[in-house]
């Protein structure tokens, strides 16, 4: 498989994490892969092969171009043969200003694409099937989103953009007490961000801890999971496990012994998230 990561517009970038494709004409990742929560949605055009998501032991096939919106909890996928892909992954929040739809209504699952956005998906998906290069599929996406973006940055996302910048700058603040620093309430903060960002603002902490544990367990820089759960700011260990099996349904040395591809693939954007974005 061939993975690239692209830079966006710097005019885009508040709001888009990256362009990535994906290219493979076999199977690249073994029977069944898992999708981690990681605080991001995925605008996906798929030109290759269907996938398919595997819930309850059950196969249900993702057809064509798609999105993957905010993860709760690990889905779990199962790749076809020929793979062509393009998606703009979305930073935290960072699809909201384009949809304009409460990002909690299509939340950890897959939705195609004119569920979400009619018909104007169409042209662009056929501009970037026609494109003969990535670098093309870039400059196509770019366009694309600048059109979108040029009306008024909804008031809602102004407020949790805000929000977020503060609890990066202090990832131990209570979150009360961050509510009334932007003078609101706790229920009226954790609407806005359900509706921008599709988690609440515990659930955006929650995210930010697994990712980081995910990180620093693939290190190797610690001599046990104990110790990763304190560095990643779990209360003790059986706070690290629980939240862990329930955004993997697996323990911490579960997901170890699993070695999905897709994670190992994903690792340095991972780290530069959070290195950059969210300052853990």
């Amino acid at each position: 498989m061939e993975y690239k990561e692209y830079k966006c517009s710097e005019l885009l970038s508040p709001f888009v994490e990256c362009y990535w494709s994906a290219h493979a004409d076999k199977p690249p990742f073994r029977e069944q892969e898992s999708l981690i929560p990681d605080g991001t949605i995925e605008l996906m055009f798929n030109f290759g092969d269907n996938y398919s998501q595997i819930k309850d032991g059950r196969k249900r096939v993702v057809k064509g171009s798609h999105i993957i919106g905010i993860r709760r909890e690990s889905l779990r996928i199962s790749q076809t043969n020929n793979q062509n892909l393009f998606s703009i992954r979305f930073k935290l929040g960072g699809i909201y200003p384009f949809l304009r739809i409460p990002v909690h209504s299509f939340a950890n699952d897959f939705f195609e694409l004119d569920m979400l956005m009619g018909n104007e998906y169409k042209e662009v998906e056929e501009k970037l099937f026609e494109a003969p290069t990535d670098q093309d599929r870039v400059d196509i996406a770019d366009r694309y989103l600048l059109k979108k973006i040029y009306r008024k940055i909804p008031e809602d996302y102004a407020f949790v953009d805000k929000s977020l910048t503060m609890m990066v700058q202090n990832p131990t603040l209570d979150l009360k007490k961050l509510a009334e620093d932007v003078n609101s309430n706790y229920k009226t903060l954790e609407q806005k961000f359900e509706t921008v960002v599709g988690l609440t603002p515990s659930g955006v902490l929650k995210i930010w801890r697994f990712n980081s544990s995910i990180l620093s367990m693939y290190s190797c820089k610690f001599n046990s999971l104990t110790e990763v759960s304190y560095d990643c700011g779990y209360f003790d260990q059986s706070h690290f496990i629980r939240e862990f099996r329930q955004l993997t349904n697996l323990t911490p040395r579960e997901f170890l012994k699993e070695q999905f591809t897709i994670v190992q693939v994903i690792q340095p954007a991972l780290a530069l998230r959070l290195s950059k974005s969210y300052n853990l």
